[in-house]
């Protein structure tokens, strides 16, 4: 897999790539036949009237012996005219040579310079998002957001009651990006990871294509206001980033150390992160990262409770090598309070090319359990890039929503009808209202908020209420 280095540090807020359409003049070669004066061997025009220098028979009545012998700076004047149009035609032919020399001179100049610099000297029109050369005229085309990247988000209700969402992802130069909202002023705001941390002791590393991301939030009054974003560096090794004071300092993020214990993973496992939380006063909760361990690629589940001590959620016979990976919470049995039950999704393979999906889940003082099929008996295709789980939740953490994003670009999805008190199955899910889409990665956040990259832009969406099959387009988060 190819590295992505040289990280670039994107200025904050809206991006906003300009092109330009500068073709740069060609040297045109003049025509003979109107731009130079030829030497005439028959005739040329002298003072408007047609003058005869050839050997032609005389009109009737004139003597052309007395102009014959007419002459011009002692030369005859059929010669001196002769040699007025040779000097001529050498005079014009070498400005018009220099002329062209030198649009051709300038016009590699600038060329050499735009793919260097993506800037033109003296050009005034070059905004640097687009190259020419003598051969083509076609635009370098670059994007708002890493053709491989990944998409994570998450959600935090201040004390104040005021919602904020974050969207992270991985921006053209492959720079770590946070888009932050909040709901007091509604606004949007651009961090960009990367250049944040250039200056810590841990710096952010090179990261490869399609990095996995996985956020999770906490708020629990003002006892505790954070949150954590996790990725893998190029040797899988796990990094997780935060924020500990959201309130007061949201945009200081620095490195957390696992308890001071690194997780490796299997290479091509994916993420999955949650907090889970029991809403008493004493219980703060805990932080939990799944992915596909080293060892043997089982699905591991490290707790904040004992990072040093990951459990094992599903073995390795039972999951998908580079299975795609869901984590949230939700209400214990027989509760209405504890959330500190967590669900997750994977991908088990019936064929060397096609899956199911799969759903375990952990209850407080008991161990993970497999928990039945997702998205009925429909068959997944094997493990890619391309194929990626969400999870999110309506009516307060009890009715809850699996979806599939398919190498096609589109997405399916299961979810539980609390009242008929059965799965309903989503074929495909109606984004209603936005542009035309065709998703390359999705993300969803606990409070039933849809996110996902179409045509170089982060689009958000609503789950319906009413009709859970039916995402309603919000706006465009990026750019």
């Amino acid at each position: 897999m190819d590295m992505y280095s040289d990280l670039e540090v994107a200025p904050a807020g809206r991006v906003v790539l300009q092109r330009y359409d500068w073709v740069y003049p060609e040297a045109v070669p003049p025509k003979r036949d109107s731009t130079l004066p030829e030497v005439a061997p028959l005739e040329y025009k002298a003072h408007g009237k047609e003058v005869f220098t050839g050997i032609r028979s005389s009109p009737p009545g004139k003597d052309l012996s007395s102009r014959d012998t007419r002459r011009k700076c002692g030369l005859p004047v059929r010669v001196f005219y002769a040699i007025v149009v040779i000097l001529v035609v050498v005079v014009i032919g070498a400005i018009a040579g220099g002329v062209a020399g030198g649009l051709s001179a300038s016009k590699s100049r600038h060329a050499s310079t735009s793919v260097g610099n993506s800037t033109s000297d003296g050009d005034t029109t070059n905004n640097g998002n687009m190259t020419s050369n003598e051969n083509s005229t076609s635009p370098t085309i670059r994007t708002n957001i890493l053709a491989a990247s990944r998409l994570s988000s998450t959600n935090w209700t201040d004390p104040n009651g005021f919602v904020h969402r974050f969207v992270f992802f991985q921006d053209a130069s492959s720079a770590i990006i946070a888009r932050r909202w909040e709901s007091q002023n509604r606004t949007w705001t651009t961090n960009n990871l990367t250049a944040i941390l250039l200056q810590s002791r841990s710096p952010l590393n090179t990261l490869t294509p399609y990095t996995p991301l996985a956020s999770a939030a906490c708020y629990l009054g003002k006892i505790v206001n954070e949150i954590h974003l996790w990725y893998f560096l190029p040797d899988n090794t796990i990094i997780d980033v935060a924020v500990y004071n959201l309130i007061d300092d949201p945009e200081n993020w620095q490195h957390s150390g696992f308890g001071g214990s690194p997780l490796t993973a299997s290479p091509g496992s994916q993420l999955a992160a949650a907090w889970t939380r029991c809403w008493a006063d004493d219980c703060v909760g805990w932080w939990t990262v799944a992915f596909q361990r080293l060892s043997d690629g089982a699905i591991s589940v490290a707790n904040a409770s004992d990072f040093n001590h990951p459990s094992v959620a599903v073995e390795s016979e039972d999951v998908a090598e580079n299975s795609s990976l869901a984590l949230i919470p939700e209400l214990q049995v027989n509760s209405s309070s504890s959330v500190t039950r967590l669900t997750m999704l994977s991908e088990s393979l019936t064929t060397s090319s096609s899956g199911l999906g799969q759903k375990a889940t952990y209850e407080t003082e008991t161990t993970w359990f497999s928990d039945g099929q997702v998205f009925g008996s429909r068959s997944l295709p094997a493990p890619s890039p391309t194929l990626q789980f969400a999870i999110t939740r309506l009516d307060n953490f009890a009715a809850i929503i699996f979806l599939a994003l398919l190498p096609n670009g589109t997405v399916t999805g299961d979810y539980w009808h609390r009242t008929l008190e059965k799965w309903i199955e989503i074929p495909s899910v109606e984004f209603r209202d936005g542009p035309d889409v065709n998703f390359s990665a999705i993300a969803t956040s606990e409070e039933a908020m849809f996110y996902g990259i179409s045509t170089d832009e982060i689009l958000q969406y609503s789950v319906d209420a009413e009709d859970p099959s039916v995402f309603n387009f919000i706006e465009r988060v990026y750019p």
